[in-house]
């Protein structure tokens, strides 16, 4: 299947790149097709024909500037219905806050208590903190997503 696709972009490539060049199809015993501009035994020659490509015309905007706000594809949502939308978000988001600081108060206790036992190895220690710098991040991320959600 890798093969196919590689031989259609080869295909579409050559046909762009070299209208005029002849392109050959060879099929060799084993069943593997081949697509080339150089003639080989037993290969047929095709006969490529440029990709035409439609233009849309501009479609006029409209005087009211929700409707064109997005796609026309996408149908408007009402209000009742965003109201939900942002409060499953906030939960979700409430919910993540809550595991990260839980996370960070365990890798801070992790830190502290690596820090009290001789020989902690220093590449440790980094780790270590590291691991609290990112759970800082986190909450910090968080909770400014939280304030955007409001």
């Amino acid at each position: 299947m890798p093969r196919l696709l590689f031989a259609l972009l080869l295909l579409c490539s050559a046909a762009t790149a070299a209208s005029a060049a002849a392109i050959y199809k060879y099929v060799d015993k084993d069943g593997h097709v081949t697509f080339t501009d150089v003639p080989l035994r037993g290969a047929h020659a095709i006969q490529l024909t440029p990709a035409t490509t439609a233009v849309r015309p501009a479609t006029p905007r409209s005087r009211n500037p929700r409707a064109d706000s997005g796609p026309a594809h996408i149908p408007p949502v009402d209000s009742g219905t965003q109201r939900q939308r942002d409060a499953g978000r906030r939960r979700i988001l409430q919910t993540e806050l809550d595991n990260e600081q839980r996370a960070l108060g365990e890798a801070r206790q992790s830190l502290q208590d690596a820090g009290k036992k001789a020989g902690t190895p220093p590449a440790q220690l980094q780790r270590l903190r590291d691991a609290v710098t990112d759970r800082e991040r986190n909450i910090a991320a968080l909770k400014q997503e939280l304030g955007n959600a409001n």
